[in-house]
Parts: C-alpha cells; sequence; structure tokens
C-alpha cells in the first residue's frame, strides 16, 4: 500500500509538470513566429506554380542581411496572415531567376508567380510593414 501511494505522488508530480511544459510549448507556439528558408529549387517551383508570397533574398554572411533576419522574424510574428521565404542567394542568382537587378537584401512581393514590387536593402520593421501592406 505504501508503494502504491509513493507511486501515485511520483505519478502526480511528472503529470504536474508535463502540464507545465505542454502549457509553454503552446504559449510559444501561439505567440511566435518566423520565416521559412526555403531553397533555389523550391522558389523555381513556387513561381512556375504562380503562388502569391512575400521572398526576402540576401546572403546569410552578411551582416545587414543578420540583422535583417530579426526584422523579419518581428514581422512574421506580428502579422501572421502574411508568409515570408527566404532564400539564401546573392544579387546575381536574383538578377537571373527574378529579372531585377537589386543589391541584397532585398524585399520582394511575388502574385501569381510574377514580381509586383521589390525593395532593395534592409528595412526596418514599419518599413518592412507599409511596403507589404501597401502592395500585397
Amino acid at each position: 500500500m505504501k508503494f502504491i501511494k509513493k507511486f501515485a505522488k511520483e505519478i502526480s508530480v511528472f503529470g504536474l509538470v508535463l502540464v507545465v511544459f505542454l502549457c509553454l510549448l503552446a504559449y510559444r507556439i501561439a505567440t511566435y513566429a518566423t520565416y521559412k528558408t526555403i531553397s533555389a529549387a523550391q522558389l523555381e517551383k513556387m513561381i512556375a506554380n504562380k503562388k502569391d508570397f512575400i521572398l526576402v533574398a540576401g546572403t546569410s554572411s552578411d551582416s545587414s542581411m543578420s540583422s535583417y533576419q530579426d526584422v523579419m522574424t518581428e514581422f512574421a510574428t506580428k502579422n501572421r496572415k502574411y508568409k515570408i521565404y527566404y532564400v539564401n542567394k546573392n544579387s546575381a542568382y536574383v538578377k537571373k531567376t527574378l529579372k531585377k537587378a537589386v543589391a541584397t537584401p532585398a524585399t520582394f512581393i511575388i502574385k501569381d508567380g510574377k514580381v509586383k514590387a521589390y525593395r532593395s536593402g534592409a528595412l526596418q520593421y514599419y518599413y518592412l510593414k507599409d511596403f507589404v501592406q501597401s502592395n500585397y
């Protein structure tokens, strides 16, 4: 009998820890979003399928791109209805694929597989928000 009571206490403590952990996980999922990194092949497939999306192109080794990634994460968290995709490519790839000569990082609004609007350089949060809302 003593063993059963001790075992029940252990199970209840474990259950309580598990419930707290699951609540914290659900909170993180509900309050945090991020952009999705895609490959060049996935980008070309999305363009061929005439998808609507926001694309950021840049090289991860660039310091302006690393600071822009924080802005992209903040934007994705606060504006969940927009999906942001990131491709780790240089400006030569962007010029070849999207037919736009821009400096990276560059932000593109793509509608029906075509570039509707674009902006070069790392944007601050409010500039990114205004750019997306006015062109998407």
